[in-house]
């Protein structure tokens, strides 16, 4: 009965996934960033390439931001976090990831846990360049990186 509780959990958190990155096109309130985006590429502050298909995935809508890649655990494809995020218009400002932990209440991770999505430890990613299909964002600590409308 657990594990039915578990997968029926992980079904219906992607789900609302989905649904809230399919919702993205309807009302953009954040200038052309709401949506999924798809890391083409993650480049280093020195130019090397870390990763030429990271499988890194952004999804932006609202003040919420939601951050997926393949998942190492066996009984689950993607990992993913969810983070409230603040638009600056030429920057963006990633708060802590939270995690639900039941009863309506959810707890802050800490901001390492979003190192692997490139994200840096103070959450602030400059926005090189935002058109309909391109997104790059730009950090001190961890690069460049690139992203397509997915």
């Amino acid at each position: 009965m657990g594990r039915h509780t578990w997968s029926y959990r992980l079904l219906l958190s992607f789900v609302a996934v989905t649904l809230l990155c399919i919702g993205c096109d309807k009302m953009d309130c954040n200038n052309g960033l709401d949506g999924q985006w798809q890391m083409t590429e993650w480049k280093l502050p020195n130019g090397d390439v870390k990763e030429s298909k990271p499988q890194i995935y952004y999804c932006f809508q609202l003040d919420m931001m939601i951050f997926k890649r393949p998942s190492n655990n066996s009984s689950n494809q993607f990992a993913q976090h969810i983070s409230p995020f603040e638009n600056k218009g030429s920057h963006i400002v990633v708060k802590a990831p939270l995690k639900y932990v039941g009863g309506g209440h959810d707890v802050e991770l800490p901001m390492s846990e979003l190192k692997v999505y490139g994200v840096p430890e103070n959450g602030d990613m400059t926005v090189e360049e935002l058109t309909s299909d391109r997104l790059v964002l730009r950090s001190d600590q961890y690069g460049t990186l690139i992203f397509r409308k997915y």
